[in-house]
């Protein structure tokens, strides 16, 4: 059977004068191991409790593999069983260990409303004021691996139409998984109370959000300030603020203002999804930055936009996986059963019989709108103030008019 860590290079990947390398040296020196592969073992009998006495737990510190917050490691059981620990490399503040319970509460309500492949979360710990030292999660191995670029030139053709129907049943179940207001998911300090939305962690206004109106436009306007303020009185860069801020009359679905609010990943990409040797999709991990947003957010994947700099005949397998994804959508979304928002169920559900489905707006323009909008920094915001122009005016109107408008009009 294939290990997690069969495929992990330790050390090797990281440069040993980086900060990053210490980090990691510093706590496999310093945690108490001995005392994680007990809690793995008492973990793993309190999940299985016909688990035969003699099994044993260890753990592989000269393989694994890390992230710019965590360590991964491979907890191995001498039945052949294998789990994930992950633990911070960086030092815990609050926020922290908040996000890090709004992550394990994610994952627990996929398991349980969902068929999406996600690690079932065994048991977990976020103060460091225990005998191993650093907070953990144990996790659930799912096998595959994830690929080295976009799905749609690396999984050979002959695999797309499988894949695009995973893809499909991914954003279909996220699409009727939702909430009443926009934020974080919440399930208390141990992750098993019934789910409350909190505030955000990088939004401007953290929230809990009542509307779509207010999550995109109090963030564009958060970022348009700050680009003004590193390029004052430059019309090129307070032409794009003026063509972001009112692309969002172009990206906001007007009977989905209110919601329900689906969960939303925030950063699916190749990088997050595993897949076996046949393209399966076995797993969607890193939910660490999921929330309940905007339908018009759900949209947002970066494996199903198109490259400025490429032709169409080198984008057409993006356009081509894209629609297969949009029409496997489309059919699942006949044939589904709209749940109320899981943070009140007592809502009527016919209230949200005739709302804009996911696969129309993911057909539109407006999708485009909506990603170069999101993925914008501010830094980068005027080259995709000027793709934003394009995606809406087309030919009709240049760069050079926008500006005699917009140029010099204040913003605020």
């Amino acid at each position: 059977m294939e290990r997690p860590s069969d495929h992990w290079q330790g050390f090797a990947g990281l440069s040993s004068n980086s900060d990053k390398y210490k980090r990691i040296q510093l706590l496999l020196s310093s945690a108490n191991f001995e005392f994680l592969k007990t809690r793995g073992i008492e973990s793993r009998r309190r999940h299985q409790p016909d688990l035969a006495p003699h099994v044993q737990c260890s753990v592989n510190l000269t393989h694994f593999t890390s992230g710019f917050n965590n360590v991964v490691l491979e907890l191995a059981f001498s039945d052949s069983v294998y789990w994930i620990a992950r633990v911070p490399h960086r030092a815990l503040d609050d926020g922290d260990r908040i996000s890090m319970l709004s992550e394990i509460a994610t994952m627990k309500i996929l398991q349980q409303h969902t068929t999406i492949p996600v690690p079932r979360v065994f048991d977990f710990e976020t103060s460091a004021d225990q005998p191993f030292g650093y907070p953990y999660v144990f996790m659930e191995y799912l096998g595959g691996r994830t690929l080295p670029n976009g799905l749609a030139t690396t999984i050979p053709h002959q695999h797309h139409t499988k894949v695009a129907k995973q893809l499909a049943c991914v954003f279909t179940e996220l699409e009727n998984l939702t909430f009443s207001r926009i934020g974080r998911l919440w399930c208390g300090e141990d992750a098993d109370q019934p789910v409350e939305i909190m505030a955000m962690a990088w939004h401007s206004s953290p929230g809990p959000l009542e509307t779509s109106l207010e999550y995109f436009y109090n963030q564009r306007q958060d970022e348009n300030r700050e680009i003004i303020a590193m390029h004052p009185d430059d019309p090129d860069w307070l032409t794009a603020c003026w063509v972001l801020k009112t692309a969002l009359t172009h990206i906001i679905i007007e009977d989905r203002v209110r919601g329900p609010f689906p969960l939303c990943h925030l950063d699916l990409h190749f990088g997050n999804m595993l897949f076996d040797n046949e393209y399966n999709l076995t797993g969607i991990i890193d939910w660490s930055n999921a929330q309940a947003a905007p339908l018009e957010q759900l949209s947002v994947c970066p494996e199903f936009v198109t490259f400025p700099g490429l032709s169409d005949e080198e984008n057409r397998p993006i356009v081509e996986l894209k629609d297969l994804v949009v029409e496997s959508i489309r059919e699942m979304e006949r044939g589904q059963e709209k749940r109320p928002p899981l943070d009140i169920p007592e809502v009527d559900i016919a209230l949200h019989s005739n709302l804009t489905p996911l696969s129309t707006y993911m057909a539109s323009k407006s999708a485009e709108v909506t990603y170069r909008q999101y993925m914008a920094s501010p830094r980068g915001s005027l080259w995709a103030g000027k793709m934003v122009a394009k995606v809406i005016y087309g030919k009709n109107v240049t760069w050079e008019q926008l500006k005699e408008v917009y140029g010099t009009m204040p913003l605020f």
